[in-house]
């Protein structure tokens, strides 16, 4: 997706806003550190930081992700595979808003 729309990859150090469905911030994170990684190789360990589960998040995370892929490849006549390169960006939580 990167590639294809010319976008630059995230960038250590960047602050983003976090929102609900109406647009409410609801977390800022810092991205830590930012990698591509082969969609075989995501670890479980980060597959539960990023679905935000500790139930299956490995089988969660590469089921949502493959539709997800599958869906945006299929305008452009492509499969995903099982190597292709994945944004893989660690974050701190720099500020959660307390209910």
């Amino acid at each position: 997706m990167y590639q294809q729309y010319e976008v630059d990859l995230p960038k250590v150090g960047t602050k983003q806003i976090i929102t609900d469905f109406d647009g409410k911030a609801r977390v800022i994170i810092e991205n830590r550190s930012v990698d591509t990684i082969p969609f075989n190789k995501i670890s479980a360990e980060y597959a539960e930081l990023d679905m935000g589960t500790d139930i299956e998040p490995l089988e969660k995370w590469k089921k949502a992700h493959w539709d997800f892929f599958e869906s945006f490849l299929k305008e452009s006549g492509e499969k995903p595979t099982k190597e292709m390169l994945i944004v893989y960006v660690r974050f701190d939580t720099i500020w959660t808003e307390k209910y």
